[in-house]
């Protein structure tokens, strides 16, 4: 417990110097999220196991690839936290919220493109997969 504490503690030092270096030289205040953005990179999948309908593998850097971090993650209300806890809810996505956000079925800018993104409701197989 004490090694984890000290390795966790450490490592958060290290990435505010970091930070702080980086943010010296362009002469502006580090940001909390920008530590945290930076220190971290977009996991290749996040596997969502608990589904009703199957589990999920959502692949996360294609989308953060396509549409950068501050598209699902910033702003006065993001689609979602750095961590969902509580899973999602396919009522919500049906309310435009989280995936349905953009997975509602009408044409949306993609990078540079305007592209229509499949709907979340009755396209069920394309996120679930029964093992």
């Amino acid at each position: 417990m004490r090694k984890s504490m000290l390795v966790s503690g450490v490592l958060a030092v290290a990435c505010f110097v970091a930070v702080s270096v980086k943010a010296e030289d362009k002469k502006e205040a580090p940001k909390a999220e920008a530590a945290v953005a930076e220190a971290t990179e977009a996991p290749e999948f996040i596997n969502l196991e608990k589904a009703k309908l199957g589990a999920v593998k959502f692949p996360h850097k294609l989308h953060a690839d396509k549409l950068g971090c501050a598209a699902c993650h910033e702003g006065d209300k993001p689609l979602f936290a750095q961590k969902t806890a509580g899973g999602m809810k396919m009522a919500d996505m049906y309310a435009g919220k989280s995936c349905g956000h953009c997975h509602n079925g009408k044409e949306m800018a993609v990078g540079e493109a305007k592209k229509v993104v499949f709907a979340a409701k009755g396209a069920c197989t394309k996120c679930h997969k029964k093992k």
